[in-house]
């Protein structure tokens, strides 16, 4: 099960995925990605808006090998050159810093940092959940050389990513860790 929250401590909001996993009724493990709520994005979009009804459940196994292949090739291995293959042109984004279109996805893939690395790396995939046209794919790598965990909800309709969300979280210093768990 995942669920997409917002919490409000403090006055500050915080907004984030949140993935359980059960065995005989009861919660034995969770995962968690929590950022503050930003936003409006340049298209007027927050990070909670958007399409929410699952469909296509028949094509679940195949919405996900889609995003798998995305994740490995587009993400990790930036083969960029065939990103227009995995992204529709007027792609409905949520991220707080980025506009609607695959364009603007796509420029903020390549943005290299003062000290010629990219701003934004994906390292490793840790898992890919899915339900029908909506799949959520759990990330690490490193955003400005931040070690960062990520957190991408994609809409698919026709095979092509058509709607993103996302949570980008530091992952803390294993000194700094509340168990031997880890984020992932």
């Amino acid at each position: 099960m995942v669920n997409l929250f917002l919490l409000t401590p403090n006055t500050i909001s915080l907004i984030g995925f949140e993935i359980f996993r059960f065995e005989d009724d009861q919660t034995v493990e969770d995962w968690d990605n929590i950022q503050p709520r930003l936003g409006p994005n340049f298209s007027g979009r927050s990070m909670v808006d958007g399409a929410n009804e699952v469909q296509d459940i028949e094509k679940t196994d195949t919405n996900r090998d889609r995003i798998k292949q995305f994740v490995e090739y587009i993400l990790i291995k930036r083969q960029l050159d065939h990103f227009a293959h995995y992204v529709h042109p007027d792609l409905v984004q949520h991220h707080p810093d980025l506009s609607d279109g695959r364009d603007s996805l796509l420029k903020s893939l390549q943005e290299i940092q003062e000290d010629s690395t990219y701003k934004i790396i994906y390292s490793s995939c840790h898992r890919i959940l899915a339900e029908g046209n909506f799949i959520l794919s759990v990330c690490e790598g490193f955003r400005s050389g931040i070690h960062s965990s990520f957190y991408d909800l994609f809409r698919l309709v026709d095979d092509c990513i058509h709607e993103h969300w996302c949570t980008i979280e530091p992952v803390p210093p294993r000194s700094e860790w509340k168990n031997q768990n880890g984020k992932f």
